[in-house]
C-alpha cells in the first residue's frame, strides 16, 4: 500500500491510496477461507466449493471484501504514520479496480484548518486593569462585620427598615392563588429589595401577630404571566429581629482572625485583596495578548467544524442547567428567549472564538517549538488540582493518558502566552475609555438583537 495526502482547500484533504495486486489477492484468499461456508453451491458440500465456482455464482465477493478491509486498514495505517487526523466523518471515493489486479481509491475528509499567523510577539495592546482603593478595603471589612452580625428579637416596637422578620404571606390574583406566591415562616430583611416594590415597605409599622393585605402591582419587567398585573398579598408577622452590629476594635479582630489589632487585620485584608487583583490583572494581560494574536491571524473554519463545536457547547450548557434542576430548553423558555437567537447571538460566537483560540495558540506553540518540561507539568497539575479542590497527587492518580496530555498541552499554552505577555507593551484603559467602549458595545448589541427579532417575525 502506498498513499499521498493532498490539501484541496484550507480545511479539506484527500488521501490518495494505491493497493498492490498481491496485497488484494492475499486478502481475498483469506476472505475465501473465512467465508466460503456462507455460499451454498449445488453439487458441493457447504464450504467445499472452489473459489472460482463460488465467484461464478456470486461475483467477486472475496475481492470486494478484501478491498473493503484494505481500505479501512490503509486509512488507519496512514493516520498512524502521521497523516492529518479527520475532524469530520471520512468518505471513501473514486474506487477503481485496474486490469492488473491493483486498485486505487481516495478518502476525503476535513482536517483542522490552516492558520496564517500574524504578529503575536512584541505587541502593543489595550488592557483593562483594576486598582485597589481604600474604599474596597473598607467594604471588605464591612462585609466581614455583616457576616458576624447577629439578629436579636424585638418585642417592644413595630417593624422598621433594616429589621429581619419572619412572616407568612399568601398572594392572590383576582382571588386565586398562583404558583410561587405563598410561603409560611419566610425570613425577609426589610430594605433588601428581594420582593416586588411596595411589599417590604408595606410591612414597616406592623407588629408581631398583626395581619393585613398588601395591594400591589407586579413590575412590567417580570415573568410574562405576572408582569404588570395587580396582586394582593395577605401577610402575618410572627417575629421581628434587629441587627446587633459588632464594633470594629481589637477585641473583635482577635475573635475573628489571627491578628490582635485592627491595623494588622486591615493590612492583611489589603494584601489579600491586592493579591487577588494582581492575579486578575495578570489574566487580563494574558487575555489581551491572546485576543490580539487571534485578531492578527487568519483562520477559515468550516461550517461543519463550527456546528460540531456549537453542538458540544449546547450539550455542555444543558448538562450545567440540569445540575440546577432544569434543561436548557426549560431555561430558554423561562427566560423568554428564542433558541435560534440564543445560538446565533451567544453560542456560535463563543464556539468560533474557542475554536480560533485553540487553533492559533497551537500554531504559535508549534512555531515557537514549545515543549512541556517536568516542572511545567507539575505547575499546571497543581493549578488544575486546586481548581478541582484536590491535591496534585490525588489528581495525578485519577488522570488517564489523554487527560495527562491535556495537562501538558495546557502547560505549553501557559508558557507561550506568558512569553507573549513578557514581550508586549500594555496601554491601561482609563475609566473614560471604558465607559465609551461599553456604550458602543451596548448599542451594537441592541441593534443586533432588534435585527434578529425582526427577522423572526
Amino acid at each position: 500500500m502506498s498513499y499521498t495526502f493532498e490539501k484541496t482547500n484550507s480545511y479539506t484533504g484527500v488521501l490518495h491510496f494505491e493497493l498492490a495486486a498481491e496485497a488484494i489477492e492475499e486478502e481475498a484468499r483469506k476472505a475465501y477461507f473465512a467465508d466460503r461456508a456462507k455460499y451454498p453451491i449445488p453439487g458441493f458440500r457447504r464450504g467445499k466449493a472452489p473459489r472460482k465456482v463460488i465467484e461464478q455464482y456470486f461475483g467477486d465477493v472475496f475481492t470486494d471484501k478484501a478491498v473493503d478491509e484494505l481500505m479501512n486498514s490503509s486509512f488507519k495505517q496512514a493516520l498512524d504514520e502521521g497523516a492529518p487526523n479527520p475532524v469530520t466523518q471520512p468518505a471513501a471515493k473514486n474506487l477503481k479496480m485496474n486490469d492488473d489486479g491493483s486498485a486505487t481509491f481516495d478518502i476525503e475528509y476535513q482536517v483542522l484548518p490552516d492558520v496564517e499567523l500574524g504578529d503575536y510577539m512584541g505587541l502593543t495592546v489595550d488592557v483593562n486593569e483594576e486598582t485597589l482603593t481604600d474604599d474596597a478595603v473598607e467594604n471588605e471589612i464591612q462585609r466581614t462585620i455583616t457576616r458576624n452580625t447577629r439578629y436579636v428579637p424585638v418585642t417592644d416596637r413595630p417593624v422598621k427598615m433594616d429589621d429581619r422578620v419572619r412572616l407568612d404571606y399568601a398572594g392572590t390574583m383576582d382571588g386565586v392563588a398562583f404558583e410561587g406566591g405563598s410561603q409560611e415562616n419566610a425570613t425577609l430583611d426589610i430594605g433588601s429589595g428581594h420582593f416586588i416594590p411596595g411589599f417590604e415597605e408595606g410591612l414597616v409599622g406592623m407588629s408581631v401577630d398583626e395581619e393585613k393585605d398588601l395591594e400591589l402591582t407586579f413590575p412590567e419587567q417580570y415573568k410574562k404571566d405576572l408582569a404588570g398585573k395587580p396582586v394582593v398579598f395577605h401577610v402575618k408577622i410572627h417575629e421581628i429581629t434587629e441587627p446587633e452590629v459588632p464594633e470594629l476594635n481589637d477585641e473583635f479582630v482577635a475573635d475573628i482572625s489571627e491578628f490582635s489589632t485592627v491595623d494588622d487585620y486591615r493590612a492583611d485584608v489589603r494584601k489579600k485583596l491586592q493579591d487577588e487583583i494582581d492575579k486578575r490583572n495578570e489574566e487580563a494581560r494574558m487575555d489581551a495578548v491572546t485576543g490580539a494574536a487571534i485578531d492578527n491571524a487568519k483562520v477559515e473554519i468550516s461550517p461543519e467544524l463550527l456546528n460540531s463545536e456549537v453542538e458540544s457547547l449546547l450539550q455542555e450548557y444543558d448538562m450545567n442547567m440540569r445540575r440546577q434542576g432544569m434543561s436548557l430548553d426549560d431555561y430558554l423558555k423561562a427566560s423568554g428567549m428564542n433558541r435560534q437567537v440564543f445560538v446565533d447571538l451567544q453560542v456560535k460566537p463563543t464556539a468560533r472564538m474557542q475554536l480560533t483560540s485553540r487553533l492559533v495558540l497551537d500554531a504559535i506553540i508549534e512555531k515557537e517549538q514549545v515543549e512541556c518540561t517536568d516542572e511545567m507539568y507539575e505547575e499546571q497539575l497543581e493549578k488544575a488540582a486546586k481548581s478541582y479542590g484536590m491535591t496534585a497527587d490525588a489528581l495525578k492518580k485519577a488522570l488517564n493518558g489523554s487527560n495527562n496530555e491535556n495537562i501538558r498541552h495546557d502547560a505549553k499554552i501557559t508558557a507561550v502566552v506568558k512569553k507573549m505577555v513578557d514581550s508586549a507593551t500594555f496601554h491601561v484603559v482609563t475609566e473614560e475609555e471604558k465607559a465609551a467602549e461599553e456604550a458602543e458595545e451596548k448599542a451594537e448589541t441592541e441593534e443586533t438583537t432588534e435585527n434578529n427579532e425582526n427577522g423572526q417575525e
